[in-house]
């Protein structure tokens, strides 16, 4: 599995203990990345709202999806390689992965 910018995958969560480690993954890098084949920027997909969450609502998806409501923390940067991995989900539109990452940029 490579995706690209705008792709939402599954893969461990370091921030989680236990047996259930896996939670969806919007990848926000692009082809410019050093390492784009082997590595990934990505933020924490969760089904729980914080003041700056921002929403995954049904319209931004190009194609796929989650079956809960759920929200993109931008805060929550991860970078999974590509052997942790573990499934696609979908792709959101890149207006979306924008706003996303300009809500990151925000954080100092």
């Amino acid at each position: 599995m490579h995706p690209k910018h705008g792709d939402i995958v599954r893969s461990t969560d370091p921030f989680k203990l236990g047996t259930e480690r896996q939670r969806p993954w919007l990848i926000i890098n692009t082809d410019a990345h050093p390492f784009d084949e082997e590595q990934f920027i990505a933020l924490a997909v969760t089904t729980k709202q914080y003041e700056p969450s921002v929403p995954l609502s049904d319209d931004v998806w190009v194609t796929g999806g989650v079956p809960r409501n759920s929200f993109v923390s931008p805060w929550a940067i991860h970078s999974p390689r590509v052997e942790d991995l573990v499934a696609w989900q979908g792709r959101v539109t890149d207006d979306y992965v924008t706003r996303v990452v300009e809500e990151v940029q925000t954080y100092p």
